[in-house]
């Protein structure tokens, strides 16, 4: 009879039986990925307050603001990074431009000058995200 395991089955017939059950149990009990708990990174915007004062306004005074470039005397292509109130009303432009993202006039000039530090760009754009605050 069918399903039923007789007893004159020779016992060879009866270790394949029991691997194949011992196999399909142990695929049966493979723990999916999707049931893992992730618990993102600490984003570094999270922990950190940036200040206008005294973290950004010194990066852009040092690579920016300088003669013939960004200070309110050339204010090349019409931006004076001098100014808080210029820097913060286009800070998506900027930090586009730093980035060097596509469709975006790479800063710091002439084109082929390396890009600020990822931290130097990651300070300014946590700066943005917390609302780009005169602090």
């Amino acid at each position: 009879m069918y399903g039923m395991i007789n007893s004159s089955m020779k016992p060879a017939h009866s270790w394949v039986l029991i691997l194949m059950l011992v196999n399909l149990l142990v695929a049966s009990c493979t723990k999916d990925k999707s049931d893992e708990i992730v618990i993102p990174p600490l984003n570094f915007c999270d922990t950190t307050v940036m200040s206008y004062a005294n973290d950004i306004n010194p990066i852009f005074q040092t690579n920016c603001a300088i003669s013939g470039c960004h200070d309110a005397t050339t204010s090349a292509a019409g931006n004076n990074w001098e100014d808080y109130t210029e820097v913060s009303s286009k800070i998506n432009s900027i930090i586009c431009a730093i980035n060097h993202s596509p469709g975006c006039i790479p800063m710091p000039r002439p084109i082929g000058s390396p890009k600020l530090p990822d931290s130097t760009i990651q300070m300014i754009e946590c700066w943005a995200e917390q609302g780009a605050q005169n602090n």
